[in-house]
C-alpha cells in the first residue's frame, strides 16, 4: 500500500484490528515495558500511547509498528501467503529492479503547523521514553536524519538513536563509517558544524529506507519513493536549508558539533544484540535550533528488544544473497541473517562450493557484525532453525567441517569484544564457518533422508489435507 503519511498507516492498522491505544503510561520504563510485552504476544499489536504522564494529551508515541509479519509485508508490498523463504526471494529479486523516485519539493506541509525557534525550543515538552531498565537516559530511536554531503550535495537519510540532554541539546550514536558519520566529519574537517534535520515520526517506508544499507550516493528519499510507488514530498527546513519530509510529525533542526566543540556521555543503551555491548562513551553533541511539529504529533519508537527484530524483509540476509550472486556464486537457495548468524542454503555444484559461499558472505558489506556462518544443503530451510540444527547434528563433522576466520570486521557494541580491543579501537573478531552440507565428493553415497519428497507431499495434501483443516 501507499500510505500518505504515518496517520494513514495508523488508521489502516486500526481498521485491521492491529492497534492498541494506551493512555496514562509513563516515559520512565512503562512505555518500554508495555512495548516489549506487546512484542511477545502472538498477534504483536502496534501500540499508540497517549495522555503520557507529565505530557500534554495529543503528544503521542507509536511503538511495535512493524514487528509483525503482516504489517511488514503490507509496507513492502509482499504477499502475506508466501512462506518466509519465498517472501525473501521475491524481495531479493525486486531489489535488482530498484528505480528510485526522486522526492517532490513542495512549498509547505503539515510539518509546519507549529514551529519553535531560538529560546522557544524545549525538547522536554516531547515524550522521551527510557526504554530499558539500565539505559543511561531517555531516547528516541526510530529517526530519519537528513544531512547533505558538502562535496557532492548528496542527501543522506539515516536512522540513529538520540539521547536527551536538555532543552536544546541531544547526543547521538552514529556508527563509524555510516554515511551520516562520513558526512559530518567532512564539515568538521572544514571547521564547521554539520547541519542536520531529525524526523521523529514519518511514514513507514521512509523509516525502512533510512535503515537500509544503500550505496554511497543512492538517496534514501528516492528509495522510499520507489518502495511506496510515489515521491516523498519534502519542504525546506526553517533554520536549515535541508529538505525535510513535508508530512512528518516532528522534525528537529540543528547542528552536530565537532568533537572539540562539545562532547557528552551517550549511553549505555540496550542494543539489538540483547546486551549493553557499547557501554557509555563521549559523543559529539547536537544543538537544536528549531522544532517543527504537527498538531497532536506522533513520535515513532522502535527500541531493540529480544524477539522484536526489524523483520526478514529488512534483514541483511537479502543483501548478502545479492552480494553472493554478484560474486558469481551459483545455486544459492536462500539466506537468513539473524543475531549475527548467517545461514546460507546452497545446491552444491562443485567441490568447495559451500565454503566459497561462506567466505563470500564474510567478504561482503552486508555480512559483517557476525559470529557464525552456517552453510546447509538445498533441502534445508534456512528460516527453520529445527531444520538447521538437524543438519548441524547429522551432516557436520567437527573435525573437518569447522573453520575459524580471524580479524574479521566487527563493531564496538559487539558484546563479545574484549575490553582491551575496544579500548584501542580494534573492532575485529573471529567468525566460525560451519559446513553443515553433505560432503560433495560422496554426496551420492550419503544416506537418503526419510523425508517425504515434494511431489508425494503435494498429492497427499490434495487428497487428504481436508481432514486436517
Amino acid at each position: 500500500m501507499k500510505f500518505d503519511d504515518l496517520r494513514h498507516y495508523i488508521a489502516t492498522l486500526e481498521k485491521l484490528g492491529q492497534l492498541k491505544v494506551i493512555e496514562g503510561a509513563s516515559c520512565d520504563l512503562e512505555i518500554g515495558a508495555v512495548t516489549e510485552l506487546a512484542s511477545l504476544k502472538p498477534d504483536s499489536p502496534a501500540v499508540l500511547f497517549d495522555s503520557i504522564h507529565g505530557h500534554k494529551k495529543g503528544f503521542r508515541v507509536l511503538t511495535n509498528f512493524l514487528a509483525h509479519r503482516g504489517r511488514e509485508r503490507m509496507v513492502y508490498g509482499v504477499d502475506e501467503n508466501l512462506t518466509d523463504s519465498e517472501a525473501v526471494k521475491y524481495w531479493k529479486n525486486k531489489l535488482k529492479q530498484v528505480s528510485p523516485i526522486p522526492p517532490k519539493q513542495v512549498e509547505s506541509g503539515p510539518i509546519k503547523e507549529n514551529v519553535m525557534t531560538g529560546d522557544e525550543v524545549d525538547l522536554t515538552k516531547l515524550p522521551w521514553p527510557k526504554w530499558h531498565q539500565r539505559d543511561g537516559g531517555s531516547y528516541i530511536c526510530a529517526t530519519a536524519v537528513v544531512t547533505r554531503d558538502p562535496d557532492s550535495g548528496y542527501i543522506n537519510v539515516g536512522s540513529y538513536r538520540y539521547m536527551l540532554l536538555g532543552k536544546n541539546m541531544i547526543v547521538a550514536h552514529i556508527g563509524s563509517g555510516h554515511h551520516g558519520d562520513v558526512i559530518r566529519k567532512k564539515y568538521w574537517e572544514r571547521g564547521k558544524s554539520c547541519p542536520a534535520a531529525i524526523s521523529l515520526g514519518h511514514e513507514p517506508s521512509l523509516y525502512e529506507a533510512s535503515g537500509t544499507n544503500l550505496s554511497w550516493g543512492v538517496e534514501e528519499y528516492g528509495y522510499a519513493g520507489w518502495m511506496r510507488g510515489a515521491p516523498v514530498e519534502v519542504t525546506k527546513g526553517v533554520t536549515t536549508d535541508l529538505p525535510i519530509p513535508a508530512a512528518a510529525e516532528i522534525v528537529l533542526e540543528g547542528e552536530m558539533l565537532a568533537p572539540g566543540e562539545g562532547m557528552q556521555i551517550e549511553g549505555p543503551f540496550g542494543e539489538m544484540s540483547g546486551y549493553y555491548g557499547g557501554g557509555a562513551r563521549p559523543a559529539p553533541v547536537t544543538v537544536i535550533k528549531s522544532v517543527l511539529y504537527r498538531n497532536d504529533p506522533i513520535i515513532l519508537g522502535s527500541p531493540p528488544f529480544l524477539g522484536a527484530s526489524r523483520g526478514i524483509l529488512s534483514s541483511r540476509g537479502i543483501l548478502i544473497w545479492n552480494e553472493l550472486e554478484a560474486l558469481g556464486i551459483p545455486n544459492v537457495i536462500g539466506v537468513n541473517y539473524s543475531w549475527g548468524m548467517t545461514i546460507i542454503s546452497v545446491k552444491q555444484s562443485y567441490p568447495g562450493h559451500a565454503m566459497r559461499a561462506a567466505h563470500g558472505a564474510l567478504g561482503g558489506t552486508a555480512g559483517y557484525h557476525g559470529r557464525f556462518v552456517i552453510v546447509v544443503d538445498e533441502d534445508i530451510d534456512p528460516f527453520n532453525l529445527d531444520d538447521v540444527m538437524w543438519a548441524l547434528a547429522t551432516r557436520c563433522d567437527p573435525e573437518t567441517s569447522l573453520d575459524v576466520c580471524r580479524r574479521i570486521w566487527s563493531y564496538k557494541i559487539d558484546p563479545r569484544l574484549p575490553k582491551n580491543k575496544k579500548e584501542v579501537g580494534d573492532y575485529t573478531g573471529a567468525v566460525a564457518i560451519i559446513d553443515a552440507c553433505r560432503p560433495y565428493h560422496w554426496i551420492d553415497e550419503f544416506p537418503r533422508t526419510t523425508k517425504i519428497d515434494e511431489e508425494l507431499l503435494k498429492t497427499t495434501e490434495e487428497k487428504w489435507g481436508k481432514f486436517f483443516k
